[in-house]
Parts: C-alpha cells; structure tokens; sequence
C-alpha cells in the first residue's frame, strides 16, 4: 500500500542541504577540530608504520 504525501513537491528532486540537512562545508567548519584530530592520529599511524618497516628491512 503506497501512501501519496500530497504537500510535498514532486517535480524536482531535494537539494544537498534537504536531503541531509547541513552542506559539506558547514560540516567542516563545524566539525574542523574533529577533523584536525583525526588527520594528526592518521599521520602518527603513518609514520610509525613506515618506521617499523624501515627497522625491520635488515
């Protein structure tokens, strides 16, 4: 059974910000501390990994 919302336009499709709510930029600059967090623990994981590889090459 399909129930037809009547109120709600048809003939164009939602933009970003009414499909979810908020824009990629608003989502960076709300959340840029978050992000620098994450980018930092990655650069860590990076470089401890090539320095384990380059210790264990001999």
């Amino acid at each position: 059974m399909t129930v037809l919302q009547q109120h709600l336009p048809q003939d164009r499709d939602a933009s970003q910000e009414q499909t979810w709510g908020f824009s990629v930029w608003e989502f960076i600059s709300g959340n840029w501390p978050y992000l620098l967090a994450v980018i930092f623990i990655l650069a860590i994981f990076f470089y401890a990994r090539y320095n384990w590889r380059k210790r264990h090459e001999k």
